[in-house]
Order: C-alpha cells, then structure tokens, then sequence
C-alpha cells in the first residue's frame, strides 16, 4: 500500500515494475531523512553515502547552530570574506538575488533579531516591538562588504535556513548521481522538503501528496496530488513551529520589515526546477500578499504554488493545475467567460465600488473565488454574503487577493473550472454569484445560476444600481 512520508508531503508509490532501493535515517540536519534510488540498486548505497556525505559538508559551512562553521564565524567577524567556501559565497548571493526579487519579503539578513526572539522565547519576555522595527530597517539598508569581515558592532548576521535545506537537496542529488550514472530515478526528502530526478520505475512521473497545512498530520488525506518529473518541492507555514512566550504562540517566520513574528500569514507549498528556489519561494509567498506572491511565482519559469490562506482559503497559481495529477476528475471542456459592467452613477461623491465574483455550488458551498476589487477591510464587509463565505474568518487572506477599485466600464473575467485548490470541478449546476457596494451610494447582489460542462447560449442578467449587464458565455476553444 501506499505510505505517507513527511509532515506536509507525502509520496504515493504504488505498483511499481521493480523494487526501489529505500533508506531512512534520522538526525539528518536535524530532521528525517529519506532517499530512494530506482533502476541501478547494485550502487545503491555508494549513492545514499555521497549524498550524506555532501549533506555533512555543507551543513559544516552553512549552519548556524554550529558556533564552528564558516557561516557562524563570518558572522563573527572571524573569517572575511574572501574566504568564505564557495558553497556559502554562493548561498549568500542567492539570498540577496531572492531578496531582491521579493521586494525585501524574503531576507536572510535576520540572524541577529532571530538571535533575539530565541533569547525572548527562552526568557519568556516579549522583546521592545519599536526597537526591533529600527533594528530590522536599518539591518535592509546596510552594504555586504565584498572583502574583509564583517563588523559585529553592526548587528549584520546572515540566516540562510530560507534557501540552505533546497540548496543543500540540490548538491546532494547532484552527488548521489555521480554515484549512480546508471539510475533512472532518485529522491531525496529531507524533512518534508524534497527533490525529485528522472522517473520511478514503471511510472512516467513521482506522485507526491500535498498535505492540508491546516491540519499537518501524517495520515490526513492531501488537499491535492502532483505529478513531478526532475522537480523539487517545498513547503513553508506557521503552524509546525514558533516562539512560546507567556499565553502566546509566535511564528517562526518574521517579517523583514518588522522584525517581528507573522501573523495570520499564509502557508505555501511550491514545484519549481531546483529545491533552492522552491525553497526560498516557499519561504517568500508566507510573508508576501497572496496576490503579489502568486504573481511572483507566474513569473518564474517552471515554478507552480498553492498558498492557503490562515484560514485555510486555498489560491493556485497559473501552472498549478498542470502539475496535478490527472484523472481524478475530468477538466470541463469549455471554459467560462464572465463578462461585468460597472455602471456610470452621475451622483454627487461619488466612490468607485467594492466588489466580488465567486463561484458556489447549488447549495452554497464556495468553489470559486474569481475576483475582488477593494483593500480596505471596513468596506469588503459591505459586501455580506462574500465576506460570509471568504472575508469573515479570512480577513488577511482577502486582503491578500483583492486588487484596487475600478472604473466606470466593461470587464471580463474566466473561470477554467477548477476550484481555489486547481481541482477540475466535474459538470454540474453551479451559480455565479456578484456582489457589489459603494461608499455613498448602495449595494446590490446578482446570483445567475448556471451549467457547467454542457455549454448553452449565453446568460444575461441587468443589474439595477451598482452591477450592470452582466452576461457568462462558454469560450470552447
């Protein structure tokens, strides 16, 4: 039968033509090991010792629990620069590549207020929020000399722990298949986190589990499958561990900008070409408005996420729907325009509407949700029968999606059948539903109820005060 490995991933590896090659070891950067190598087990365990091996040397450079490796003593002020192993050059240009790319979001400039938070947690005693701000902006502003040391008196310390898990995946796998030049496929997971090359044998692809981060335990059913093929994975939230300070359950994760704990933060799970990058997304999209992370991950070849919100409300990015796993439900065939009008008012004062466009079941149940115009939480409340099913219990995570009002004109919108996890929703009768307030003016509500997989003429249904003509067609190419 299948097994789950993994508190958030699990590998589902069931019929396959010939017996893999499977080691479990513990303890390994302070976490469970697995690696599985299929197609040449004669060198099986020549592969299992040099991925260890490469695991044993990079975590001697990159860790910083170990007071003796190079990074603990570069952020000492022991070692410069110019001595620094390639492998912690490399990390360190990669961490601020990625911070960066993520606006200042993903940041591995934090060691000395991560320092401070274990101090507070040991203490039981929250640190001055004030100080820790002005200490997390300065630390964003301050130059990586390129020789020398660096200066402790400047409260500079790198923490790497955001990209160095991927990063050391990746150099391990790369030393388990010289190893193996005759394997068809390896995996190696460390901790949940995972990198994946060729195929299992018998199968075309790794079938992975991806676990609901809301509920991470081993032997809950996944929220979704992927299929994977040469790709990591990797998962980040808030809810594996934190601080514990008085009655008061922290996060782990700060924000760089705040030097203080998230709160009511997303948790992401990311596929992407190499395990350093999905790692360091993985790390970024839980610190990023969900809008702005997804956006992130688009950009970037290959790379795929689904990121729940805290109240676990799930938004897949564009390419996640193609890693899922096939054949659990057939994708519909035609997909779904939504064609929305916001009328000019001539009235005094007048503000650009709240809106939202979602997609329910018959009887009620949330599917879909297509689209929110508004980012302020006082008025997205005006819009009751959304803010029931999305905004009440989600607050940060509306936030997260909702774009700027709009103008007076036409605008149209798709759905492609699949609900907020990237699951094809199979054909049936579903009911789009529009709601809409404005500021000084009113507040209106359209439910068109509609099928799905067998297309029909157009819909159409006039609104009346702040909605317009509202018309769903099928687009079947």
């Amino acid at each position: 039968m299948c097994r789950g490995i993994g508190l958030w991933l699990a590998l589902a590896s069931c019929g396959l033509a010939a017996a893999p090659v499977q080691v479990q070891r513990e303890g390994v950067l302070g976490t469970s090991f697995e690696m599985r190598i299929d197609g040449d087990g004669t060198r099986a365990s020549r592969a299992v010792d040099a991925a260890l091996h490469e695991i044993a040397r990079l975590e001697s450079q990159l860790s910083t629990w170990r007071e003796d490796s190079a990074l603990s003593r570069y952020n000492d002020g022991h070692l410069p620069a110019e001595r620094l192993p390639e492998a912690v050059v490399e990390v360190l240009a990669r961490c601020e590549h990625w911070r960066a790319e993520t606006n200042g979001a993903f940041s591995c400039r934090l060691g000395a207020l991560i320092a401070q938070w274990r101090q507070a947690d040991a203490d039981d005693r929250l640190p001055e929020r004030a100080g820790l701000r002005r200490q997390a902006r300065a630390l964003a502003t301050l130059p990586v000399p390129a020789t020398g040391a660096l200066d402790p008196a400047l409260g500079l310390r790198f923490d790497v722990d955001g990209i160095a898990k991927g990063y050391i995946l990746d150099r391990a796998l790369a030393s388990a298949r010289r190893a193996v030049p005759k394997a068809t496929g390896i995996r190696i997971d460390i901790g949940g986190d995972a990198v994946y090359w060729g195929r299992p044998e018998g199968d075309d692809a790794w079938h992975v589990d991806v676990a609901d981060p809301k509920q991470p335990i081993d032997n809950q059913p996944g929220v979704a499958r992927v299929k994977l093929a040469s790709q990591a994975i990797a998962a980040s939230g808030h809810h594996s561990r934190g601080y514990t300070i008085g009655r008061r359950q922290l996060s782990h994760i700060l924000d760089p900008q705040e030097g203080w704990p998230l709160s009511y933060a997303p948790a992401a799970t990311v596929i992407a070409r190499d395990a350093a990058t999905a790692d360091a997304l993985a790390t970024a999209l839980t610190v990023m408005p969900i809008r702005d992370g997804i956006a992130l991950v688009d950009r970037i070849e290959g790379a795929a996420a689904l990121v729940v919100s805290d109240a676990g409300i799930p938004f897949a990015s564009a390419r996640w729907p193609a890693a899922l796993d096939a054949g659990v439900v057939s994708a519909p065939r035609a997909s779904v325009l939504i064609d929305y009008e916001i009328p000019a008012n001539a009235v005094d004062r007048y503000r650009k509407p709240y809106l939202a466009v979602w997609i329910e079941h018959e009887d009620g149940r949330a599917v879909r949700q297509l689209h929110v115009l508004g980012d302020r939480s006082r008025w997205l409340s005006e819009l009751p029968r959304w803010w029931r099913h999305y905004g009440r219990n989600d607050p940060a995570g509306a936030l997260g999606i909702a774009r700027p009002t709009r103008a007076p004109g036409q605008y149209t919108l798709a759905w492609d059948g699949r609900d907020d996890r990237g699951q094809a929703m199979p054909a049936g009768r579903y009911v789009l539903r529009v709601e809409a307030a404005r500021e000084h003016g009113g507040h209106e509500y359209i439910a068109l109820p509609f099928p799905l997989g067998d297309a029909t003429a157009p819909l159409q249904h006039q609104g009346q005060t702040e909605i317009g003509r509202l018309v769903l067609r099928y687009d079947k190419t």
